[in-house]
């Protein structure tokens, strides 16, 4: 069973349009504010991909920078195998609203260009929205079956997938979960780590935004793989590091979430996952062209050989 760090694997969906008190984030005290970075090869870390500790620092938050909503120092770190990772993991306690994702104290620093939003409508006025070319493209795998959305927030992707599966969504946050309820949706409130949904029981099982944001990748496709019927497929869809934004913005880049995304992934580094986890990485559909800023990868559940 995967392990989830407590905090990490928190509601990592759809925000907009959630009413919810604001919490005002925690206070850094003159201890925290002058707190040294922690190293991950003091901590004991080994990379969760490839076991060893080779660890460059890629760019680091201290206490009270803009883009760090933690009470301690937060860094991100790069493997030899080209895995990055956060490093430290804040605590609940030491994240706005105690790490729910779901809390509007949670709202960070964001760059939203007026030309990127202009483009993005024209564009789903032309293509559909991003889920629905998501799921468009997914259907080219498994036309139609048993449909799981881990991290389903308010629901907006299992309407979408309603029209050809039979769909439900796993959500830990009991707000997001209540609000895909009132949809008419069914919805398994738990994590990955302590679901009890049967072994085998889907044939398509979706992670859009979502495994960034886990621990361990590794246990959580493990998981993953548990939950897909023989010939199932998952779909992982995470910001792209080394993309043309992360490039370019650097320690500002969006996709860095800071303080929440534990991971952050090139096509390499996510194919070998799914590889060691078990999947075939198809070569269609897939997403990681130079240019893209978001990765999407499809892998198909290996049939064991018959001897």
């Amino acid at each position: 069973m995967p392990h989830f760090e407590a905090g990490a694997f928190v509601q990592f969906v759809q925000r907009k349009h959630v009413k919810v008190p604001r919490i005002e984030p925690p206070t850094p005290d003159a201890t925290s504010a002058r707190a040294r970075l922690r190293i991950p090869q003091e901590d004991g870390r080994a990379c969760d991909l490839c076991g060893g500790r080779e660890f460059s620092l890629l760019h680091e938050w201290p206490v009270g920078d803009r883009w760090n909503p933690a009470t301690i120092p937060i860094a991100v770190w790069k493997c030899a195998c080209g895995l990055a990772f956060l490093h430290p993991v804040p605590q609940p306690e030491q994240l706005p609203a105690k790490g729910e994702w779901w809390s509007q104290a949670r709202k960070q620093t964001r760059r939203r260009g007026g030309f990127k939003e202009k483009w993005r409508v024209i564009r789903h006025a032309i293509t559909g929205t991003g889920k629905e070319r998501l799921l468009r493209d997914t259907r080219k795998a498994v036309p139609s079956g048993r449909f799981l959305d881990i991290g389903c927030g308010g629901g907006r992707m299992l309407r979408v997938a309603a029209q050809s599966y039979d769909v439900t969504g796993l959500e830990p946050s009991p707000v997001a979960a209540a609000m895909t309820r009132e949809k008419g949706f069914k919805v398994v409130e738990e994590t990955l780590e302590e679901t009890t949904l049967p072994r085998g029981s889907f044939d398509v099982v979706m992670l859009d935004s979502v495994i960034e944001h886990v621990v361990s990748p590794r246990a959580a496709l493990q998981k993953t793989h548990e939950l897909l019927a023989p010939g199932g497929v998952v779909v992982l869809l995470t910001p792209k590091f080394e993309g043309p934004s992360s490039r370019r913005h650097g320690a500002d880049w969006n996709g860095f979430r800071h303080g929440y995304h534990t991971h952050l992934f090139t096509g390499k580094t996510l194919g070998r996952y799914l590889e060691e986890a078990g999947f075939e990485v198809l070569r269609k559909p897939r997403r990681d062209r130079m240019f893209d800023d978001i990765l999407i990868l499809w892998g198909r559940k290996r049939t064991p050989r018959v001897e």
